[in-house]
């Protein structure tokens, strides 16, 4: 029985399809390759959102390829949909593939067989008529929380952002196989759900019959579903009225949202292409805030966008010290091939970076902040194992996104538990679980 691995970089929708691929190969016959065994197909999903991102993907290919020389290596992902000329020269890369085609990869080890494996090279352009291609995933091994893809792509013009160029136009799951998808998911024993896409907000607005995230929140409040159920990123522009109320009227919704704010000057956000001023941005903030009290708020800030004066920076920096958010992905800007602003002039590294570091401070003090303020409340966890060379002792995550450390058997794996966050240590919240008899607290 041959075996593979799969090796993922970027977002949560990559994570997704390399799942997909994995249950594909098991159900052709291949088996998941033991660690620290040679695998016979080495399959690297890339992400290609920033240089940096390029460079490891080269890396990892690389150190593959030396790693384990007997192996089949195969490239996808949006670094192979970019620049697959670049990938398939690399040492010991047999096949590169986009992302049109990582969906078919059952159907296309199937027919070409994959020991022969085929053109070196198969990149298709993304068609703005191709609709969206569902990958049915019911395992995610090692993990207890599930990720049900249910759209791709974007429509939107970020002056900065390749992913449009590389995930072509948004597309979308229809509501009723999201539905059954859940089902599936919730029969397989998982606790939680995290829908995600590239663009998640612009959910159902390719379908045949037109449809939003808000109708679909509205559709799954109306189901008895054992799960509770988390989004991946908004776009602020995304977040109406009417999404926010059904957001609220979810049952078993995760209080936790995650906003693309990216700066907070509005000569930079309008360079930018972003759709939104940050007075908007701070309401929208201060609305969730008002409506789930204990939500964990997120941020992606991109520093460094050429032409951010000192001025920009600095209202950026106050706009993110104001709100109440519990943490911060910080990105210094990199220039992508092929968007409008690669040509534009560029503010030197060493600034970039300086700013980069004062964000990735605050977000520190975010972070410090919004777990200190939960000790003393309840939440609930889902447990998800135990926590290596600390008998007794299980990690898991609450609802609002907390990483906590609670008492416990191992069997407990997978459940969700009513806990009181007692302390912050080691950058979690020890917890009691209510109703045990049992409080431990951690001395720092």
């Amino acid at each position: 029985m041959p075996s593979f691995q799969v090796i993922t970089f970027g977002c949560k929708v990559n994570q997704y399809e390399s799942a997909a691929m994995a249950e594909a190969l098991e159900t052709l016959g291949f088996a998941p390759g033991p660690p620290g065994a040679g695998p016979d197909l080495v399959i690297v999903n890339t992400c290609t959102v920033t240089a940096r991102a390029d460079q490891q993907a080269r890396q990892a290919i690389r150190r593959l390829a030396r790693q384990y020389p007997g192996a089949r290596l195969w490239v996808t992902g949006c670094y192979a949909q970019r620049d697959p000329l670049t990938l398939s020269s690399l040492p010991g890369v047999a096949r590169v593939w986009g992302n049109r085609e990582k969906l078919r990869l059952a159907a296309m080890v199937g027919s070409a067989g994959w020991e022969d494996g085929g053109p070196l090279v198969q990149v298709q352009a993304l068609d703005s008529q191709e609709p969206f291609q569902p990958l049915p995933v019911s395992r995610f091994p090692g993990h207890t929380r599930a990720w049900l893809k249910v759209q791709d792509g974007c429509s939107h013009a970020c002056s900065y952002c390749i992913v449009p160029s590389v995930r072509g136009p948004g597309r979308s799951l229809a509501p009723e196989s999201v539905l059954s998808s859940l089902e599936t998911l919730a029969a397989r024993g998982f606790q939680e759900v995290v829908l995600t896409g590239i663009d998640l907000g612009q959910y159902g607005r390719d379908l045949a019959a037109p449809e939003d995230l808000a109708g679909l929140l509205r559709r799954l409040a109306r189901t008895d579903w054992p799960w509770r159920l988390r989004l991946s990123s908004l776009e602020p522009q995304e977040i109406t009225a009417e999404l926010a109320a059904a957001l609220s009227a979810l049952p078993g919704l995760c209080p936790h949202f995650h906003l693309p704010m990216q700066s907070g000057s509005p000569g930079v956000l309008r360079a930018m292409g972003r759709p939104y001023q940050p007075e908007h941005f701070r309401e929208l903030v201060m609305d969730l805030h008002r409506r789930f009290p204990t939500a964990a708020l997120g941020l992606d800030v991109l520093v460094g966008f050429p032409g951010e004066s000192a001025a920009d920076f600095e209202a950026t920096r106050r706009l993110v010290e104001a709100l109440p958010v519990a943490y911060l992905h910080v990105f210094p800007f990199s220039p992508r091939p092929g968007t409008p602003a690669q040509a534009l002039r560029r503010l030197p590294g060493k600034e970039v970076q300086r700013r980069a570091k004062v964000m990735q401070i605050l977000n520190r003090n975010k972070k410090a902040a919004f777990y200190q303020g939960q000790v003393g409340q309840v939440g609930e966890v889902l447990v998800e194992g135990p926590v290596p060379g600390r008998p007794g002792w299980l990690k898991g995550l609450s609802a609002n996104y907390l990483r906590v450390l609670l008492p416990g058997p191992e069997d407990w794996r997978n459940r969700r538990l009513n806990v009181r966050f007692l302390q912050v240590a080691e950058g979690m919240l020890v917890s009691e679980v209510l109703g045990s008899g049992r409080a431990v607290v951690e001395e720092n």
